[in-house]
C-alpha cells in the first residue's frame, strides 16, 4: 500500500509517498516559499526513489503548489507504475471534540471539519484544502485524517480542564487539548524502541522545539498525560511569534487600552508576540543565539525561552515522579546545541545530567547524550511526522 501523506504548513508543504507497511520511502519532498514574498523564487525539492531534483515554480497559493507535487509524482508514475498512490493521508491540527482518532475522510467529514477552522486558524484551513483538493483529483482513493490532538485523548479530567463555570466549559468544549501528538508519539515510541525498552512503561519527557510552533508533553503508560498547549496552540512555551503562557487579564487590558478587536488582539498574541516580540529583530531564535552576544534583547529572548522550558520539564518531573527519557526533536531541539545544554543545566535534582561533549558533537539520527551520572536518559530524537502519519493511516485501513 502506498500512501501519500501531506503535511502543509502556511507557507511550505511536505510531501511523502511511503510503502507500507514496510515503511520504505519512495518519494519525499517540499514545496518551499508558497504563497509568500521573498527575495527568492519559491521551489519544490523533490526525491524519488533516492534521486533528487530542485524545481522552480511559481506557487502564489496552496492550491499551485498541490497541482504542481501531483503533476511531478505522475511524471514519476508514467515512468514507474510501482509509484502510484493507493491512499493519502493529511495531518489535520485541531478537530476539537469531533475526533479523537485517525478517521477515514469521507464527505461528512470534511463538511464536520470545515467547521473547525477558527481552533487552528493557520493550520486547519490549510489541511483541509489539501483534503478537498485530494477528494476533488480522485474520489476512487481513500483518504485519512490524522489529528495532532489524538494523542493527548487520553489526558486525565484533572489536567485537562480549566477552572471556568462547568456549564460554560461544557457547552462551548472549552479544555485542554493538547499539540504536536503526532511528533510526540513518534519520538517516544523511536526513543523507547532505541533504548531496548518497553515504551508503555516508560516515563518521557518530550520537548518539540520548533523554530515556528513549540510544546513539551509529559507521557506515561504509552500515552499523553499533560501537554503544554491547551485549548490552541497559543498556550505554553514562548514559541516564534506566539506569547505562550499569558495573564488573561492582559488581554482585557490590550482590548481596552489600545481598542482593538479580538482579532487584532489575537493577531498581537499569535503573531507578534513570542520570540519576535522580546528581540524584536527576528521570530527565529537561532538568529538570536548567533547574537545574543553582542545584542541584549536577542540573549533575554533566549534565556526567557529557556527558562519556560525549564519551568515545565520541572513540573512535569514532579508530575511524572521524575522522567526515564528526556526527548529533544524538531529544528531547535535537535540542530542548536546550546539549547539543550541550557535546558538541562541545574537540573541534576531531577535526575537530568548532559554530557556536554556528547551534546557538541552530535551530528544526526538518534543519540543518547546523557551523562553517566544521569538517572535519566537525554535523547535526540530526530522527529517525522510522515512516517507517523502514514503508520495511522495503514493502521486505520487495515
Amino acid at each position: 500500500m502506498n500512501i501519500l501523506v501531506f503535511n502543509p504548513g502556511s507557507s511550505s508543504v511536505k510531501y511523502r509517498l511511503i510503502s507500507m507497511p514496510g515503511e520504505k520511502d519512495l518519494i519525499f519532498g517540499e514545496a518551499e516559499r508558497v504563497g509568500i514574498k521573498t527575495q527568492g523564487a519559491s521551489f519544490i525539492t523533490h526525491v524519488v526513489l533516492g534521486e533528487k531534483r530542485v524545481l522552480k515554480i511559481d506557487m502564489p497559493d496552496h492550491s499551485t503548489a498541490f497541482k504542481c507535487i501531483m503533476g511531478v509524482i505522475a511524471e514519476d508514475v508514467a515512468k514507474n507504475s510501482r509509484l502510484k498512490t493507493t491512499a493519502f493521508a493529511h495531518r489535520f491540527v485541531h478537530p476539537g471534540n469531533l475526533y479523537n482518532k485517525t478517521t477515514r475522510a469521507e464527505d461528512n467529514d470534511l463538511k464536520k471539519l470545515k467547521t473547525t477552522f477558527d481552533l487552528a486558524p493557520i493550520h486547519n484551513p490549510v489541511s483541509h484544502s489539501f483534503m478537498e483538493m485530494c477528494r476533488n483529483f480522485s474520489r476512487e482513493i481513500p483518504q485519512y485524517a490524522v489529528f495532532d490532538t489524538a494523542f493527548h485523548a487520553q489526558i486525565p479530567p484533572e489536567n485537562y480542564t480549566y477552572a471556568l463555570p462547568a456549564k460554560i466549559a461544557k457547552e462551548y468544549g472549552i479544555r485542554r487539548v493538547g499539540f504536536h501528538g503526532i511528533s510526540h508519539k513518534f519520538v517516544t515510541t523511536e526513543a523507547a524502541r532505541f533504548l531496548k525498552r518497553e515504551f508503555d512503561l516508560q516515563k518521557i519527557i518530550s520537548c518539540h522545539l520548533g523554530t515556528g510552533g513549540a510544546s513539551i508533553c509529559a507521557v506515561k503508560d504509552g500515552h499523553s498525560i499533560h501537554n503544554t498547549m491547551g485549548l490552541t496552540p497559543l498556550e505554553g512555551l514562548i514559541m516564534n511569534t506566539r506569547s505562550g503562557d499569558l495573564d488573561t487579564g492582559v488581554l482585557f487590558r490590550l482590548i481596552a487600552n489600545e481598542d482593538l478587536t479580538v482579532k487584532q488582539a489575537d493577531e498581537i498574541l499569535n503573531k507578534k508576540s513570542g520570540v519576535l516580540g522580546i528581540f524584536g529583530s527576528s521570530s527565529d531564535l537561532r538568529d538570536a543565539v548567533k547574537t545574543m552576544k553582542n545584542d541584549k534583547n536577542a540573549a533575554f529572548a533566549f534565556n526567557m525561552f529557556i527558562r519556560r522550558i525549564k519551568k515545565y520539564i520541572g513540573f512535569y518531573s514532579l508530575l511524572l515522579r521524575k522522567p526515564d527519557i528526556l526527548i529533544f526533536t524538531d529544528s531547535l531541539g535537535v540542530s542548536v546545541p546550546l539549547v539543550r545544554e541550557k535546558v538541562c543545566e541545574a537540573m541534576e535534582i531531577f535526575g537530568i545530567k548532559l554530557d556536554k561533549k556528547k551534546n557538541n558533537n552530535y551530528k544526526s539520527g538518534i543519540k543518547d547524550i546523557s551523562s553517566g551520572k544521569s538517572a535519566a536518559r537525554i535523547m535526540i530524537v530526530p522527529t517525522n511526522e510522515e512516517i507517523m502519519i502514514a503508520r495511522e493511516a495503514y493502521g486505520a485501513h487495515k
